[in-house]
């Protein structure tokens, strides 16, 4: 049984960055070591008696020769100027400003209740403080800025993301 065992990767990553490009390189021997009970070593000295040995030849790698073609950029990429490309353009993303008949504002990222009730509950239709709401679609970036505005009436109204959702990347106002 072999007492080192070291991953077949491990040694010839090693033999072949230790045989790097130097100049004299000459081909590498390693020896493949294979116990009775079929455990595998590959290591740079002989094999022990007892143990199936195969000897693998590494080649170096051959040298780097300064071609023309890869000395010199070609006249063509010389002569052309680079152009940069246009900025991308992302699409517009839309959220909703809400108002109520009273002048109370709020934001939504979905689309506005048909109505809201004072009292805080939204959706209810059986109350009596029931208010309509107009809704008008706006650019994302104002929405989330209005979001932001502090002292504003109607904050309760908000469609606002709890800190689960924030946590999870889920926040659509995570990048305005």
């Amino acid at each position: 049984m072999l007492r080192h065992r070291v991953p077949v990767f491990v040694l010839l990553i090693a033999s072949i960055t230790l045989s790097g490009p130097v100049s004299g390189v000459h081909a590498q021997t390693v020896f493949k070591c294979v116990d009775p009970e079929g455990g595998i070593a590959y290591q740079a000295d002989p094999c022990r008696s007892g143990v199936h040995e195969k000897q693998i030849e590494i080649k170096p790698a051959p040298a780097r020769s300064a071609t023309t073609a890869n000395a010199s950029p070609s006249r063509a990429r010389q002569a052309r100027p680079l152009l940069s490309r246009p900025a991308r353009r992302s699409a517009v993303v839309y959220s909703f400003e809400c108002r109520t008949q009273s002048g109370v504002l709020f934001y939504r990222h979905s689309r506005c209740p048909a109505s809201i009730d004072r009292s805080g509950a939204i959706g209810g239709r059986h109350s009596a403080a029931r208010e309509a709401v107009s809704g008008q679609r706006i650019p994302r970036l104002e929405a989330c800025h209005g979001l932001r505005s502090v002292g504003r009436d109607g904050r309760e109204f908000d469609e606002v993301p709890t800190t689960y959702d924030r946590n999870l990347g889920r926040d659509p106002c995570r990048k305005y």
